[in-house]
């Protein structure tokens, strides 16, 4: 290999053995007014570091050199993009991705819209600094601050002279790690000496670039005009849900650049109302009840977690009232209770709202499932709208429905539905068989029942022998003492409990005491307990 350049010295280095250093010349071998040529042989897995002597610094600095390799072999190529993704009004996107595909590169932009590709010639080894700042690590040139009691981040970054070069603050809302690409200093700086502050911690570390690729002011003139010719290098791919993709033409790997995007439709959102009645839960959440007019909701109530953001994915959940009432309130402990641990609900019919029962009719008999196919299509398009208070709040992929009763026969009526993840019913069961029904079921069924004083008793009985039948996964659980309804309204009574387990293992995957466990396996609560009738078929 040969090199043309202004140099100093070259180091060989290999990720074991120390490094070598060959001088190459000196300023009275004229290095300044022409170029030393050297031949080096290089090895595989040795690393080649050039440096050079800068006078007015009186230290040598890591140049930036190898222009020629970053022209033929462009995977030696630094990449260092950031910015923000935001809409054409400047407010921030979170969850959008911003991909780099000719280099498989791929970032999904956090609270602040801000996101990060950094690859390979980072010229930063990857670091845990587990004596002096266990709280610290460097990958792929980012620093990563972990603070678990999610507190302000202040990072100053200092040249080897002690010249602040910049000051970086971080105030954490949803996460409690905080990042900074520290590529874009590394050809400018060389080493840098950082001080960072998260709570009470204090750390200062020493960042020495190991490997070091391009640099611009280095390459020759016919490099120069090469790079002229072709402006456009590559292209960042930026897509977000309710928001027009599109491609982003880059001139450099190296750059900062904000991308806005358009909403697929402008639209319109119609802010929900809050109901004058609360509810709590044992679980996380504080739970809110609202009402909204558009259609497809204006016949619903919903009840869910206060905290809204995007990426919290609240599993939606739909229920159907005991005789198919239109009072959405008929069973608010139960739903605030479920509504605490993560949930967006929305039961049928308005708060103190009546009617319902015979009027509720399917092909089936009673419970008409359209009102929950109508719900969920509201919701899922509510995620989707920018403008919309639930935008990217709610996970569209884990949706299940239950009910009570005439609720529950809305439910299994709604199972054909390929949007939904799961159905239960409760002291429900269909008035007689039905193979069309069945056969279109495609989620795991879950059956809550009284015991023989339970009007569904035996219609829920009935349809689990059948569906066990066609092969069909199904849970059946009877409390024989209960009546119909058993202590529903009871938030945290037995019903309820299981019925909060099985959402918690179909739409969250836990599989702890509060979702599988509780509910089938050798430390299932009712399975072998005393009053309790338990069957199941394909759950294990």
């Amino acid at each position: 290999m040969v090199f043309k350049k202004p140099l100093m010295f070259l180091q060989l280095r290999d990720p074991v053995l120390r490094p070598e250093y060959f001088p190459i010349g000196t300023a009275e071998d004229g290095l300044h007014e022409g170029f030393a040529e050297i031949d080096v042989n290089v090895p595989e897995q040795v690393r080649i570091i050039i440096t050079f002597y800068q006078e007015e610094c009186m230290y040598l600095k890591i140049a930036v050199c190898l222009a020629l390799l970053t022209v033929f072999h462009t995977e030696a190529q630094t990449i260092a993009l950031s910015g923000k993704v935001t809409d054409p009004n400047g407010k921030a996107i979170q969850r959008a991705v911003v991909q780099l595909k000719s280099r498989n590169l791929s970032d999904t932009t956090d609270t602040g819209g801000a996101y990060l590709l950094s690859a390979e010639a980072s010229a930063i080894n990857d670091a845990v600094f587990s004596q002096n700042a266990p709280f610290i690590t460097l990958k792929s040139g980012i620093l990563f601050v972990n603070h678990q009691k999610k507190e302000p981040v202040r990072m100053e970054i200092f040249d080897i002279q002690g010249k602040l070069i910049e000051t970086v603050t971080g105030s954490p809302k949803t996460t409690s790690v905080f990042r900074y690409n520290l590529v874009k200093h590394v050809a400018r700086t060389g080493m840098m000496i950082i001080r960072v502050n998260s709570g009470q911690k204090t750390s200062c570390l020493r960042i020495i670039p190991s490997t070091i690729y391009t640099c611009v002011s280095a390459v020759t003139s016919e490099v120069n005009k090469l790079q002229k010719q072709s402006a456009t290098i590559d292209k960042l791919d930026v897509s977000a849900a309710g928001y027009v993709s599109k491609s982003v033409s880059i001139s450099s790997y190296r750059q900062t650049l904000d991308i806005p995007l358009e909403a697929e439709s402008p639209g319109e959102c119609t802010q929900s109302r809050p109901v004058n009645t609360t509810v709590s839960g044992s679980g996380p959440h504080k739970v809110v009840i609202e009402t909204n007019s558009d259609p497809g909701i204006n016949k619903g109530t919903i009840f869910r977690p206060e905290d809204l953001a995007p990426g919290k994915n609240y599993p939606i959940f739909v229920w159907g009232e005991g005789g198919c009432s239109q009072n959405g309130l008929s069973n608010k402990a139960a739903m605030g209770e479920i509504a605490s641990w993560g949930y967006f609900i929305i039961a049928d019919g308005t708060p103190g709202g009546g009617g319902g029962g015979l009027s509720k009719a399917s092909s089936s008999g009673m419970g008409n499932p359209e009102a929950f196919y109508n719900y969920i299509t509201w919701a899922i398009a509510e995620n989707r709208k920018p403008c919309s208070a639930y935008y990217q709040s709610l996970d569209t992929s884990k949706i299940a429905a239950d009910g009570f009763s005439c609720g529950g026969l809305m439910a299994i009526n709604a199972s054909g539905d390929p949007r939904f993840a799961a159905i239960g019913y409760t002291s429900s069961g269909l008035f007689s068989a039905d193979q069309t029904l069945y056969k279109k079921i495609h989620t795991p069924i879950k059956i809550m029942n009284g015991g023989s004083s339970d009007m569904a008793y035996e219609n829920g009985l009935r349809d689990f022998e059948d569906m066990s039948a066609l092969g069909i996964a199904v849970l059946y659980f009877s409390k024989t003492s209960a009546g119909h309804g058993g202590d529903l309204n009871n938030g945290k009574g037995d019903f309820n409990t299981v019925n909060l387990a099985w959402l918690n293992w179909q739409l969250k995957g836990d599989e702890g005491s509060t979702g599988k466990a509780l509910l089938i396996g050798p430390n299932c609560k009712f399975c072998k307990a005393s009053g309790w009738e338990f069957k199941s078929n394909k759950l294990q």
